[in-house]
């Protein structure tokens, strides 16, 4: 607002009403882009129990799709990667994965891109993890190339963009908190048309599916891991709304 030079928020609520660029900056400003590799570890390894196994158990030779929602600097997207390598290691065949990670703050997605982060990740990383999925450069250490050729990082409005579409896994945890009840209502639809039959939705601990128990079935409701229900998928608008704030009431 005062870059721009308003100097009331009704003068700064016109401004976004014309200003569509604005308007996504002060977004992405809104969001906390905390994050960090396994975040919640136990949530990870139910990933790799339970969701995984199942996914290379299904049919087809096509490479598993993943779309990670708010990824920031690319932790989330890089441990789920991680730890399907870690499973997959088991199963009785192999299958390509592609990881889809999706935040609307180009900074952040540069970031991620390069995979590069300071030595104090070894906290969040095992030393058996490290070795096999990090190089150690000056200053830092930069995810593995074969990892990094699993992940494509990109700049995605999930409210005003189309969404991804035939995915096996979507990922949003800790995004859906920052929008109003309504709007969530309307997210979740989106989720379950971007989801392949049998398909699976991983939320944040806070957050849940809501009302829409005829969509997803809990296949863990400890860490908010959700199963694709067979249900036709409700009308849902696309954009499904280009305002995401209360506009102060013109008088």
């Amino acid at each position: 607002m005062v870059l721009n030079k308003h100097n009331t928020l009704a003068d700064y609520a016109d401004f976004l009403r014309g200003n569509a660029g604005e308007l996504d900056v002060l977004y992405s400003d809104a969001l906390i882009s905390v994050t960090s590799f396994f975040r919640n570890p136990e949530a990870f390894d139910v990933l790799k129990r339970k969701v995984f196994p199942k996914l290379l158990q299904q049919r087809g030779d096509d490479a598993l799709r993943v779309w990670v929602l708010g990824c920031s600097t690319g932790q989330e997207a890089y441990s789920i990667a991680m730890a399907f390598m870690e499973s997959a290691e088991n199963a009785p065949r192999m299958r390509k994965l592609q990881v889809f990670a999706t935040d609307l703050n180009d900074a952040l997605l540069d970031k991620a891109r390069h995979g590069l982060y300071a030595k104090s990740l070894a906290q969040d990383i095992t030393p058996e993890r490290l070795r096999r999925f990090f190089v150690e450069e000056e200053g830092g250490y930069r995810v593995a190339k074969s990892l990094r050729e699993m992940v494509v990082f990109a700049r995605q409005n999930l409210i005003s963009d189309p969404p991804f579409s035939r995915m096996n896994l979507i990922s949003c945890r800790n995004l859906l908190i920052y929008l109003e009840p309504s709007l969530q209502k309307k997210v979740i639809p989106v989720f379950h048309y971007a989801l392949k039959p049998q398909g699976f939705l991983f939320l944040g601990a806070s957050e849940s599916i809501g009302g829409f128990t005829e969509l997803f079935e809990p296949l863990d409701r400890k860490h908010k891991i959700y199963c694709k229900k067979a249900a036709p998928t409700p009308a849902f608008q696309l954009p499904v709304n280009r305002h995401r704030f209360s506009w102060p009431s013109k008088t």
